[in-house]
């Protein structure tokens, strides 16, 4: 496992097909779920909110999950995070150099599902259950925009089913105890040079994150840091999605 320099010429990333127009929905996300995490028992919800102005992603449809009885400030602070983040090194209740801020889209989404504005889509009359749907097979789906996909396992396998288009990576894949077609579509959290070769042996693409400007031999830079291209045109962190790339994610850690 070799390492070099990065090399910000290299265009080595496909760029997405043309989506059909999604259809209008009068709310602005759906709650696909509320029940138990799948790493504590306690009670959250998956809210899939249909449009981001988010500058890095672009416009995909953001997958949080969310404590249901904790702001998200709050459930940091008192440590219930660990519903929806896990284990997590990364988490505002771990250190701060978690990409999500709190105060922003997640007090947005939290608020807004306290207000019941997202609907929850098994609910909805049928027409607009159906237009619903279509909208979530009509852009990619970022899984975790708050949160980590292995908290609902089952919502985030059934995404991944109804849309090819999924992003997503768990830092929940070390010790691995679950089965192994999640790794077709998410992508493993590494923190270190030990992880990514461990991850590696345990046949998962990576995404990692690192404060040097080093890249090992099958890493390419993140290319919204390399060419500003947003995840809903790059479409890389796919997990070993036979649409994907076999290349692995680096990125620069935030300060």
């Amino acid at each position: 496992m070799s390492e070099q320099k990065y090399t910000l010429s290299a265009r080595e990333f496909p760029v997405a097909d043309k989506k059909t127009k999604p259809p209008r929905l009068n709310f602005p996300g759906v709650t696909l779920r509320i029940g138990p995490s799948d790493l504590t028992g306690d009670t959250i919800a998956t809210v899939a909110v249909f449009n981001s102005a988010n500058g890095k992603t672009g416009n995909v449809v953001q997958i949080y999950y969310i404590v249901v009885e904790h702001h998200p400030i709050d459930a940091s602070k008192n440590l219930a995070d660990i519903a929806v983040c896990g284990n997590c090194p990364l988490k505002p209740s771990n250190s701060s150099e978690c990409y999500v801020r709190l105060g922003h889209g997640p007090h947005s989404v939290w608020t807004t599902f306290q207000n019941g504005r997202y609907p929850e889509l098994d609910k909805l009359p049928k027409a607009q259950r159906k237009a619903a749907m279509r909208l979530l097979k009509s852009k990619p789906i970022r899984l975790g925009a708050h949160g980590d996909p292995l908290a609902d396992i089952e919502t985030s396998r059934y995404l991944a089913t109804i849309n090819p288009d999924v992003l997503a990576y768990t830092h929940q894949w070390k010790p691995w105890r679950h089965d192994d077609n999640l790794r077709s579509f998410i992508m493993a959290s590494v923190d270190s040079a030990e992880d990514y070769k461990y991850a590696k042996e345990h046949n998962w693409r990576t995404y990692r994150h690192t404060d040097e400007d080093l890249a090992f031999d099958n890493e390419i830079i993140c290319p919204h840091s390399s060419h500003g291209v947003q995840c809903v045109d790059c479409l890389l962190c796919n997990g070993n999605n036979d649409n994907s790339s076999d290349r692995d994610i680096v990125t620069r850690t935030l300060s």
